[in-house]
């Protein structure tokens, strides 16, 4: 056979033949695709971001993917070498934008052949605005009382202030921060700790780990008493003398702790004339000493001094 006759038996019912290539071609990829395994996992949505906008709405954060290919070689790929992003790098103006959710392969990923990636969902409707970055002042939070006789004298934290980062309308509401409740049921004395600061927006990180260090103060419990109708002391008064003026009683404003102070007893020498110095009868004006022990504290008495009439007592 000459190689026209060769040529003249290729061409022959060429139409028929191109169909029969192609239908076992076709054949081969259905009978390949058939044969192929799907693995399926999830994996956490980046936001790639060059630019100065941030997401300002919430959006998936996880996105399912669909790996297919040979079993010997999609099992082994490490979930970790599959990334799926959003880049918001070409925009430049505030609004909501409809993004593809975009596939990145490394490791284990490169070089698989065949292998079909595919993701659930395949596009995000996003809202974006401009990053705004704020510094706020902390305020810890507080809840219940301590033990009776006990009460809460302020606190401190550090640090006093946190940063936040996030889309500009979301910072702009913001102009302080609360922690979780510090309880103070039943407490008698000052403590300290660690407390978290609540943050009810996904969309805003706050500096640091988002915790602050506290110290509260509580103290026993101040109270001011006032007492009435107090009888005076007269310390060191002549045996041979006596009173003769009608001197009333005096009062007394005292201030102390509530558990020491509510039921306690006044001293009969309270308030104390000092006599050592009247030596005859006569008229004395004589100043008044508030006495109490400590831990009391006198704020006032009344009167500061007082007149007598002196006179000797009669056998």
């Amino acid at each position: 056979m000459n190689i026209q006759n060769l040529i003249d038996k290729t061409i022959e019912n060429w139409p028929a033949k191109i169909i029969c290539l192609t239908l076992a071609l076709l054949l081969f990829l259905f009978y390949r695709m058939s044969t192929l395994e799907e693995r399926f996992f999830s994996s956490p949505l980046e936001i790639e971001n060059s630019g100065t906008m941030v997401p300002a709405s919430l959006y998936p954060r996880m996105i399912k993917i669909s790996l297919r290919g040979e079993m010997d070689s999609i099992y082994p790929i490490q979930e970790s070498d599959v990334g799926v992003f959003l880049d918001l790098s070409s925009i430049t103006k505030e609004g909501e934008y409809r993004l593809p959710v975009q596939i990145r392969l490394q490791g284990t990923a490169i070089g698989i052949d065949p292998l079909e990636v595919s993701v659930d969902p395949s596009q995000i409707t996003l809202r974006v605005e401009h990053r705004l970055v704020k510094k706020v002042a902390v305020t810890p939070s507080f809840k219940g009382y301590p033990e009776a006789g006990f009460e809460f004298n302020g606190y401190t934290v550090r640090p006093s202030v946190l940063e936040l980062d996030g889309p500009r309308s979301a910072i702009e509401k913001i102009s302080e921060l609360t922690t979780e409740f510090v309880d103070l049921t039943g407490l008698n004395e000052s403590f300290e700790g660690i407390v978290s600061v609540l943050n009810k927006n996904m969309l805003i990180s706050i500096s640091g780990d988002g915790k602050i260090n506290y110290k509260v103060t509580i103290n026993k419990t101040t109270l001011i008493k006032n007492f009435e109708e107090v009888p005076f002391y007269f310390e060191n008064l002549d045996p041979d003398l006596e009173i003769d003026t009608d001197i009333g009683t005096g009062s007394i404003q005292i201030k102390g702790t509530q558990n020491e102070l509510e039921n306690w007893t006044l001293p009969e020498n309270t308030l104390t004339i000092l006599c050592e110095n009247v030596k005859d009868p006569g008229e004395y004006s004589l100043p008044v000493h508030a006495i109490v022990p400590a831990p009391f504290e006198v704020l006032a008495n009344s009167p500061n001094e007082i007149q007598i009439s002196i006179r000797r007592r009669d056998n």
